[in-house]
């Protein structure tokens, strides 16, 4: 029985295919599947405007615009959870917001008590000098903190900020990534 010769172009022209079809076929289940899957979860724990996923930034981002939130440390840990849960551990989550000059300034006045909280553990104190500087300025202010993270909303007539801060990086990722003291998260 005589072997056949395989012809060069059409091996390559296969291979192609092959490839092309393999590619689309991964693109359609991150798209589709995968992505949809995480705006799905996200939108069960608050209203979202946009999600958008940023893989090929450094570290991954998972975008999130939404209006209203009324207590950002709930939501930030439960959305935290469903992107470690579906995308890993070395995504980061990022509420985007609707920021005015006021509200921004505010912001960057309270980082030297939430920096001086984070270094000395004066909580209380960094809590009292937020809500002074959001009060002289008219404006509603939520400030919470847990063993991550400081997470500060501030909101006035004409937008709203949400800043998470991390209070230890280096401890918080170890905890994050291998599941000690964030348990019940």
């Amino acid at each position: 029985m005589p072997v056949r010769q395989l012809n060069i172009t059409t091996v390559v022209i296969a291979l192609i295919i092959s490839l092309g079809l393999m590619l689309g076929g991964q693109y359609l289940y991150e798209k589709y599947y995968v992505k949809e899957s995480v705006k799905e979860k996200i939108a069960s724990v608050v209203k979202v405007d946009e999600v958008r996923i940023a893989k090929q930034e450094q570290p991954p981002t998972v975008y999130i615009r939404t209006s209203q939130i009324d207590d950002l440390q709930t939501v930030y840990q439960k959305v935290e959870k469903i992107v470690r849960q579906e995308l890993g551990t070395d995504y980061q989550v990022v509420f985007l917001d609707r920021r005015t000059p006021k509200l921004t300034e505010i912001y960057e006045n309270s980082q030297f008590a939430i920096q001086e909280a984070i270094a000395t553990g004066s909580f209380q104190k960094m809590h009292r000098s937020v809500q002074n500087l959001a009060e002289a300025n008219h404006v509603d202010y939520r400030v919470t903190v847990d063993s991550f993270n400081i997470y500060l909303q501030l909101r006035d007539g004409q937008g709203y900020l949400y800043e998470v801060i991390q209070r230890s990086p280096q401890l918080a990722d170890n905890e994050k990534n291998y599941g000690q003291g964030g348990g019940g998260i």
